[in-house]
């Protein structure tokens, strides 16, 4: 997936700049007679994704647009350490509304895992682009503090 997004991102490079990234760094026998001569515009072809690999439109902060977000149970070892704060989870939600991956970008150490484990349950609803359901990119954040 990595690897289509970075083949898009030159694609749109070479389109809207109108040189390939590599000739920005070539310098070739133009630049020994003096002269700067500008290479032509490249083409590109750029294969469509597949059905399993479709683009992902960003989604922010997701708390609002959830169904359902279960709140994350308090992991004993994060009370005995007194651990408290957000846990900020980057999350995918897929094109009927569950949540396909997970990750905690930011927060104590201890506390992460519970709200990866609670984001996974989060359910909400499809996103659609001009009526076609996509998948969708964002965060969610949960509060932690000791009562």
């Amino acid at each position: 997936m990595h690897r289509i997004a970075l083949r898009l991102v030159v694609a749109l490079l070479t389109f809207v700049v109108g040189v390939t990234v590599s000739s920005l760094f070539n310098f070739n026998s133009s630049h020994k007679s003096g002269r700067c001569v500008a290479p032509a515009p490249a083409a590109v072809l750029v294969a469509s994704p597949s059905l399993d690999e479709m683009v992902i439109m960003s989604g922010g902060i997701l708390n609002g647009k959830a169904v359902s977000k279960p709140a994350p149970d308090y992991p004993p070892i994060a009370k005995a350490a007194r651990a408290q704060g957000t846990v900020v989870v980057q999350i995918v939600v897929s094109e009927e509304g569950d949540v396909v991956s997970a990750q905690a970008v930011s927060g104590h150490p201890l506390l992460q895992a519970a709200a990866v484990a609670a984001s996974r349950q989060a359910k909400f609803t499809p996103t659609r682009l001009n009526g076609v359901p996509v998948k969708i990119a964002g965060t969610l954040t949960y509060n932690f503090f000791l009562e």
